[in-house]
């Protein structure tokens, strides 16, 4: 599907290998709807022209229960800029809904899914994973889904307590995914499925966000001809950071030991991290444990510091097609012509591609842990 300056979306489909769609299909397409986030599973949808025609129109709709949309197929979206491919989204059919509508050109069918960590999220265990730490769990438990095309990305954890077999055997009750999570709960870790980079594999992270590397292309705001953004906002949430503080008392040496994290350990984004320069008036939590062991509560109270940090949110919209490449979540952008206080890096939170033929548009959410730019040189958006 040819959406106008250079931009073409191709849509990949099937229950076994994901292939293109039919000509038929392909020119009923309305619009595609991907909604990718850093704290929730990304999500996908597909609008179609419905409508009767051709020699099978008495029969059926032309999206049958065995077609290449119905509900477990595989689907992937490859955006291309010009000749430059990139796979916008891995995902599993998980609703579909016709709408026949009441006259001509009103019927409508809708395809919605999940990315490919519907996988990993469909079967409850009971499994025991003896002498492993996390890290190795995560490894052992992402081994099987390589079949189905998901990498595992995995980072050892900072901070490992390799479980001894005679003092204990750590357990999963609950799904694959469910499970990820958790253990990456414990090191302020995130999990995602990252698509690509070719059609049908993707990549399962386990690990910090991504606050290193190189950043992605920047966001311009009031640049001119330069500009791709088309409005965004910025606000300070003063109440978001917190310190922690507490004790513990450690089961192995049964002695209580205090346990306090005041500084998030995260790589910064601002030049003037918003939590230091009020540090007399952050938040104090305590640590509330019971027995545990010191190096899970060090863990545990570093970890909430960290997610913490990030006191700044910009929120806004861009022109997907000015832009000139995909703009990714969990990771690095810049920002340019926004003033000093806000431009620079920022992680991006949240990301909402919106394509219909004649417009790509991407909404953004950002977020960083002050203000002022720490890097002189941003990337430019490539068109």
């Amino acid at each position: 599907m040819l959406l106008g300056s250079g931009l073409r979306l191709t849509v990949l489909a099937g229950r076994t290998v994901p292939l293109p769609l039919s000509v038929e299909l392909a020119q009923r397409w309305r619009s595609t709807r991907v909604t990718e986030s850093d704290a929730e599973r990304s999500v996908f949808s597909l609008v179609f022209d419905a409508g009767r025609a051709g020699p099978l129109a008495a029969v059926d709709s032309p999206f049958g229960p065995t077609g290449p949309l119905a509900p477990f197929a595989r689907v992937v979206l490859v955006l291309t800029f010009g000749v430059v491919p990139a796979v916008l989204f891995d995902g599993i059919v998980t609703e579909t809904r016709l709408d026949p509508g009441t006259g001509a050109g009103r019927a409508t069918f809708t395809v919605t899914g999940e990315d490919v960590g519907n996988l990993l999220d469909r079967e409850d265990r009971d499994v025991e994973h003896p002498a492993l730490d996390d890290y190795l769990t995560v490894l052992k438990i992402l081994a099987p889904y390589a079949a189905r095309g998901i990498l595992p990305k995995a980072l050892p954890a900072p901070v490992t307590d390799p479980p001894l077999p005679i003092d204990r055997i750590p357990t999963q009750h609950g799904t694959d995914l469910e499970h990820l999570a958790e253990l990456a709960e414990r090191h302020s870790y995130v999990t995602y499925v990252d698509p690509g980079p070719v059609p049908g594999i993707s990549s399962f992270y386990w690990g910090p966000p991504v606050r290193l590397g190189l950043p992605q292309p920047a966001l311009a705001v009031d640049l001119g001809s330069d500009s791709n953004v088309r409005e965004v906002s910025f606000r300070t949430e003063a109440t978001r950071p917190a310190t922690v503080t507490g004790a513990v008392h450690d089961r192995r040496t049964g002695v209580t030991l205090p346990v306090a994290a005041v500084v998030s350990t995260r790589p910064p984004l601002a030049a003037v991290p918003f939590a230091l320069a009020n540090a007399g008036d952050v938040r104090r939590r305590r640590l509330r444990e019971g027995s545990s062991d010191a190096v899970s509560a060090f863990a545990r109270a570093q970890g909430e510091v960290d997610r913490s940090a990030d006191a700044l949110v910009a929120e806004g919209t861009a022109d997907g097609a000015r832009y000139g490449a995909v703009l990714r979540p969990r990771g690095l952008v810049g920002m340019r012509g926004a003033g000093w206080s806000h431009d620079g890096l920022w992680y991006v939170r949240q990301v909402e591609h919106d394509l219909a033929y004649g417009g790509y548009r991407v909404g953004f959410t950002l977020s960083r842990d002050g203000h002022g730019s720490v890097t002189p040189v941003l990337p430019r958006s490539p068109l």
